[in-house]
């Protein structure tokens, strides 16, 4: 059985136990998501094929996640060059990004299928994430001023 759901602009293929990586979403470590944009839903069985498609989601049909990871991935560097004009720039960028445990699919009360707890144990057990946290930000050094404090002349007098 599987699924795909749209987040992010993006559609995934998932199904229980799998690990994914979608655009930035709001969560802590450890919180649950739901996904109910489905647009595909498939279950098979040795004698049974079923699926359901959306136009453009289908109606009920979600899947439920857990937030394994937080992060910003790997810098990607853009180059701007126009040759013999001595133009040249360079811009880094890093995407944020958080990672999530596919734990159920829920099409209708026929349609379901949940990841056991033992299974969501190893999975996280095994979870290891490439992610780095989100570091300090950059800030500008202050500029100070060229003036001198200036002492008070009453205070010049007394020393």
């Amino acid at each position: 059985m599987y699924a795909v759901i749209e987040t992010g602009g993006k559609q995934y293929r998932v199904q229980p136990g799998d690990f994914i990586q979608v655009e930035k979403l709001e969560g802590e470590v450890g919180s649950s998501l739901k996904f109910d944009r489905v647009l595909f839903f498939s279950q098979s069985s040795a004698d049974n094929v079923q699926i359901l498609m959306g136009k453009p989601y289908i109606q009920g049909a979600q899947v439920q996640a857990e937030v394994v990871g937080q992060g910003r991935g790997s810098k990607i560097l853009i180059v701007k060059m126009k040759r013999r004009k001595q133009y040249r720039r360079t811009q880094g960028h890093r995407q944020n990004y958080t990672q999530v445990l596919i734990t159920d699919l829920y099409a209708s009360a026929d349609n379901q299928l949940s990841l056991s707890s033992e299974e969501k144990k190893t999975k996280l057990a095994q979870f290891q994430s490439h992610l780095k946290p989100k570091g300090k930000a950059f800030t500008a050094r202050r500029m100070s001023s060229k003036k001198k404090t200036s002492t008070p002349s009453s205070q010049k007098a007394a020393v």
